[in-house]
């Protein structure tokens, strides 16, 4: 079974965009009073002010870094394609209120930030000959096997019992298989590597050879799994997996968060960014060096730690008594 894949956005790129220059203008009227652009534009600062800024300077930063791209032009074209599989805006603009984006706009803002921060990991990643090398030596071909999907293990065993007493694996598969994804197709799963199934699966499945059927049910999260090797791709040389090698490990980095983080900081920093308004100084704090605590201010938080320490103590004492 493939891994599950959460589609999660990250923390800064959540938020709607800030009002313009805030004036006095009235924006609402209420039995208690008018709220005006001042107030709005305060209240959404101080509640998303960080997260939109930290967009909007991670966009500027990638846009310059990475020069002239046809990104833009991708994303809009990967957006209208997105809306029409969803059968029309009606029903894309009701999945991303449900998802909690504002607007088309802001989704399409994502989804460029994404392919920056993409393109710039990918232009900041090398991998050295050793490197590529080593993975080389643990490295497994993709393969190929039918299974069959049922919820409970007695049932397994039955199907495994059938299967070496002569029965068709394929029409069992299309028979018993919860898996509706491939049960029609013989349990057949397609050619897959490393990595790209659940680990009970994976592990039984790579064990097998050409033919061979798993003798005990393969407990994963989706039930319980017979397995059949159908074909194993044969391992090129060095330099004839090298490519293969390298994407691989490119979709590593790219589903790395520490390393995501790790390259965006250094360029963040590189890119000498200064936040005029202190209220939103925190922006990008996650892409800085920590910041070090002097020793006149530790001594001042342990003083402050103590006093508080002996507070809690006396007030303990006191209502005990």
């Amino acid at each position: 079974m493939k891994k599950k894949l959460a589609l999660t956005s990250v923390a800064f790129l959540t938020a709607i965009t800030l009002a313009g220059c805030s004036t006095g203008e009235t924006v609402a009227t209420t039995p208690a009073g008018d709220i005006t652009k001042d107030e709005l534009y305060d209240a959404m600062k101080a509640s998303i002010g960080e997260t939109v800024l930290q967009r909007l300077i991670l966009i500027d930063v990638l846009n310059d870094k990475i020069g002239d791209n046809k990104l833009e032009a991708e994303t809009e074209a990967e957006l209208l394609t997105t809306i029409e599989q969803y059968g029309g805006e009606e029903t894309f603009n009701y999945i991303l209120s449900q998802s909690g984006f504002a607007n088309k706009e802001e989704y399409q803002d994502v989804l460029y930030l994404n392919k920056l921060i993409e393109a710039a990991v990918r232009a900041e990643t090398t991998f050295t000959d050793e490197e590529v090398e080593a993975y080389y030596e643990a490295y497994q071909p993709q393969i190929n096997v039918q299974h069959i999907l049922v919820a409970d293990e007695a049932t397994a065993v039955d199907l495994i019992n059938q299967i070496n007493e002569g029965a068709d694996f394929a029409e069992l598969a299309k028979a018993n298989s919860t898996d509706t994804a491939t049960a029609e197709n013989g349990g057949e799963t397609g050619l897959f590597g490393a990595g790209e199934m659940v680990a009970a699966f994976e592990e039984a499945a790579y064990s097998l050879e050409v033919g061979e059927v798993t003798q005990t049910p393969v407990a994963t999260e989706y039930g319980y799994h017979i397995i059949k090797m159908i074909e194993k791709t044969e391992k090129g040389t060095l330099e004839e997996e090298r490519e293969n090698i390298e994407t691989v490990m490119m979709d590593e980095k790219l589903a790395d968060n520490d390393y995501l983080t790790s390259v965006m900081s250094t360029i963040v920093q590189a890119a000498n960014v200064e936040i005029k308004d202190e209220d939103l100084a925190a922006a990008i704090d996650q892409f800085l060096p920590a910041k070090e605590t002097s020793s006149s201010d530790a001594t001042s938080e342990a003083t402050t730690s103590e006093a508080a320490s002996s507070e809690a103590k006396s007030a303990t004492s006191e209502s005990a008594n």
